[in-house]
């Protein structure tokens, strides 16, 4: 109970500061736009490859990465399906309700949880590795797609996501990772700096968005994609993860830690992202502001029935 509230304590504390800048305007009229880009463009990549370099490549091919990947792409494929059947909706609004129903806040979420929860930090980095190696280069250019411009044509296209910062960060930390290559610490350390901007920045963005918004607005027209992505990630990706747990052996403890981390809240890079693109901004604003305050109930329910 203590270390679900200490993990959701930290980021809210931090959303509040950033509420609280966007309401005295101390960073002026572009603050949000000038700290997404920022994250965008300067420390999500920094992240990944930080993250990837200082991982074990037994942690990029393990068991618990394998549940993160399935859960999370059979998730996000379950929602494009449903949206796609069910309703008119395409483009952006389709991929922004995917993503924000399976993309997991492994980052800034995972660890903490996996401190306090779970005993070791270590267990947050699967789920981590997998978003940051192959689910966030993946949704980019996806999301990429759907809002380039059709005038460009394939080739612009291509230039412009081969030129994506996170894709380009995320393949080249990946190589070096299997390829058993060591980065000297003095050369990777502007690199680590670079990387702790971005969790702070990404949830001060958030909380800059959060001023002057009114969240689950009924003119936004977003209530029923955003009841469906927060179901989703609260409960059908939690299920997903435990049955593939179950089908691949793990049980006691390694399956607890699994499917814990699978029931993390909507990461904060989703709204990050969208808000890059201009893509359906207040539909993942809302959703990571939903799912933040219904894990912790989650969370809590898993640990009563699963627990060890």
């Amino acid at each position: 109970m203590s270390g679900v509230l200490a993990g959701f304590f930290i980021v809210w504390a931090m959303i509040g500061v950033g509420w609280v800048v966007g309401r005295s305007g101390v960073l002026g009229p572009h603050g949000r736009y000038v700290l997404n880009r920022s994250t965008f463009f300067i420390a999500s990549p920094a992240l990944v490859l930080v993250g990837l370099l200082e991982s074990d490549v037994r942690a990029v091919l393990s068991l618990p990465m394998l549940v993160a990947g399935i859960s999370g792409l059979t998730t996000g494929a379950l929602l494009i399906l449903a949206v796609a059947l069910f309703t008119t909706r395409r483009g952006p609004d389709l991929v922004v309700t995917a993503i924000s129903g399976s993309v997991v806040n492994g980052a800034n979420m995972g660890f903490p949880i996996a401190a306090y929860v779970l005993g070791d930090i270590s267990h947050a980095l699967p789920v981590i590795l997998f978003q940051q190696a192959v689910y966030t280069p993946l949704y980019l250019f996806v999301l990429h797609r759907v809002t380039a411009d059709p005038a460009a044509g394939p080739p612009g296209v291509l230039r412009s996501i081969v030129a994506n910062p996170t894709i380009i960060a995320s393949s080249v930390g990946l190589l070096l990772v299997l390829a058993g290559v060591q980065i000297p610490p003095i050369a990777l350390e502007p690199v680590r700096s670079l990387a702790d901007m971005a969790i702070p920045a990404m949830l001060l963005a958030y909380g800059l968005s959060l001023y002057g918004s009114r969240p689950l607005a009924k003119d936004d027209g977003y209530r029923g994609l955003i009841a469906v992505a927060s179901a989703s990630k609260l409960l059908l990706m939690p299920v997903i993860a435990l049955g593939v747990a179950l089908l691949l052996g793990l049980r006691g403890t390694a399956l607890y830690e699994v499917v814990v981390m699978a029931a993390l809240p909507t990461a904060q890079n989703v709204y990050v992202a969208a808000a890059r693109y201009r893509a359906s901004e207040n539909l993942a604003r809302d959703t990571v502001l939903i799912t933040t305050i219904g894990t912790v109930l989650v969370l809590l329910l898993i640990s009563a029935v699963l627990g060890v």
